[in-house]
């Protein structure tokens, strides 16, 4: 029960949170280059949508009040969609594939500039929920919504409600769609339950964080890891 792979992953999203209560983002990237590395790709996706509870289930208590629900619905709407489109290519993707995909997506989310989009707060996030959500179920990151919600008027705290928000209903539906297409969670009870705790230890540590590290110097460390993740992902689906 209490395998490598339990370790392996309860450690990663410690790190998750604690990168995400710090700086807001970069926390799903540790989960799955934790999960990958102890697991199958093709259970490593699914997976990413049960261990953000924890965290996201924090962050959302706080900030409820702050939640855009006009935003979020449509985020919602244009996901139900995406999942059910992203899950069913997700069993009909070859693992190979999926690891080139995934690694060339890592490289271009860590690496692209940052275009300066300037998206009022009416920009209907019905074709946003649709993407993200599409690339989130096959790939296990979406990228998508976080630096649009990012350009949009909503304050600091409304941002991150309204992503957590997002995120937790995102992976409900992400859930339910890998059950559809036959994914068995229970399998990964221990490491799920390990995941959830590490998740509200991690959020709470990485608050007391937030002015100690320095963030120019996490974010060099955090894409060379990510991009070293990222080649060997396209190594091996090339060669295994």
């Amino acid at each position: 029960m209490f395998d490598t792979a339990f370790y392996v992953i309860v450690l990663g999203c410690l790190l998750a949170a604690i990168v995400n209560a710090a700086f807001a983002t970069g926390g799903v990237y540790i989960m799955l280059l934790a999960s990958s590395s102890v697991l199958p790709i093709s259970h490593a996706i699914p997976l990413q949508s049960v261990f953000a509870v924890g965290s996201l289930t924090g962050r959302l208590y706080y900030f409820w009040k702050y939640i855009d629900w006009p935003l979020f619905r449509a985020f919602v709407l244009g996901s139900l969609v995406g999942v059910f489109l992203g899950t069913q290519a997700f069993v009909s993707v070859p693992e190979k594939a999926l690891l080139v995909m995934l690694g060339i997506t890592l490289l271009v989310l860590i690496w692209a500039p940052r275009i300066p989009w300037r998206i009022p707060l009416k920009q209907p996030f019905f074709l946003v929920g649709i993407v993200h959500s599409f690339l989130g179920a096959l790939l296990g990151v979406g990228g998508i919504l976080q630096p649009l919600v990012l350009r949009t008027k909503l304050t600091k705290f409304q941002v991150t409600g309204t992503l957590a928000a997002c995120m937790f209903t995102l992976d409900i539906m992400k859930a339910i769609g890998y059950i559809s297409v036959g994914f068995d969670y229970l399998q990964y009870i221990p490491h799920i339950v390990g995941a959830t705790l590490a998740g509200f230890a991690g959020t709470y540590i990485g608050k007391s964080l937030t002015h100690r590290v320095s963030e120019d110097l996490f974010r060099i460390v955090f894409k060379l890891l990510v991009s070293v993740a990222a080649i060997r992902f396209i190594v091996e689906g090339f060669t295994f």
